[in-house]
């Protein structure tokens, strides 16, 4: 396996590929029973995404971008459910 990388904001106009890291199934110190960690198939970027690239947002640098996805289930439910997350 390659890693796991995503498209990180890094200010107004500027993105990177950078390695980050593999997400667990917790918050903080708490297993987040209700969660699901997805190996992406596919992803976009919406035009939320593109407004916080062409700097008319807020959003902080370091954000991973692409948050419509559709993925495999790797961890939680059924193991090679494929589902779409629409936020």
């Amino acid at each position: 396996m390659a890693g796991n990388r995503g498209v990180v904001y890094m200010g107004p106009g500027q993105v990177e590929v950078q390695s980050i890291d593999y997400p667990k199934l917790a918050l903080g110190d708490r297993r987040c029973d209700h969660g699901v960690i997805l190996k992406v198939v596919s992803t976009n970027i919406c035009g939320s995404d593109q407004h916080m690239v062409r700097g008319r947002t807020t959003a902080p640098a370091g954000l991973v971008l692409g948050h419509e996805i559709t993925g495999e289930v790797i961890e939680a439910l059924s193991k090679g459910q494929r589902i779409t997350v629409i936020e």
